[in-house]
């Protein structure tokens, strides 16, 4: 009887171990904080570093599909933070905004760096601000729609939204930023896009 599996590409097989390399080091530095908020966020040292490199190198469909395994992981080891508006529609929404969104919007710094057209350390640099500005826009959204019940008296949920969110998002978006341009400065073949 003749084996009728097809044997997968190399460039595939390896394309797999190094996202799921990526994903582990995304896991390592997540575990890492600086600051741990009250209610959900923390300051973690570059943690999203990790899956824009596979958006770099491997595009932004291998990204996705990494962006979604390592939102699993995350979910499983640390748990889910279900909003405090029992409904069904908040649940899903959690979901979307404070997890899935807010790590695909990491990821979509690989696709701005592919319509900016160039590898340089601008590129990556206005690519990774812009990702981090859209990582904000999903917790800031999810921070007052579904957590302004949090909101001290006197302060408004956009407002608390944005403040709460701001706190440890800003600082995050620096250091990912700065780190990103060193790596690129010392190693710009690790943001080259390979076969």
């Amino acid at each position: 009887m003749e084996n009728t599996v097809k044997p997968r590409p190399l460039s595939r097989v390896r394309a797999m171990v190094e996202c799921a390399m990526l994903i582990a080091a995304f896991m390592v530095l997540s575990r890492i904080t600086f600051i741990r908020m009250p209610q959900g966020g923390s300051l973690t040292p570059v943690a999203g570093l990790p899956l824009l490199l596979i958006g770099y190198r491997r595009g932004l469909k291998w990204a996705c599909i990494s962006a979604v395994a390592a939102t699993f992981l995350e979910m499983l080891l640390d748990g889910f933070y279900a909003p405090p508006a029992g409904t069904l529609w908040a649940f899903v929404l959690c979901l979307l905004l404070d997890y899935f969104l807010a790590q695909l919007s990491v990821v979509s710094a690989a696709g701005i760096n592919r319509l900016i057209g160039q590898r340089s350390l601008v590129a990556v640099g206005i690519s990774v601000l812009i990702s981090q500005l859209l990582h904000f826009l999903c917790v800031f959204l999810s921070g007052f729609l579904l957590w302004g019940s949090y909101a001290p008296e006197g302060m408004g949920p956009v407002r608390y939204s944005f403040s709460y969110n701001a706190s440890y998002c800003i600082p995050q978006s620096v250091l990912t930023m700065v780190v990103a341009a060193a790596l690129f400065r010392a190693a710009p073949r690790l943001f080259a896009r390979q076969p």
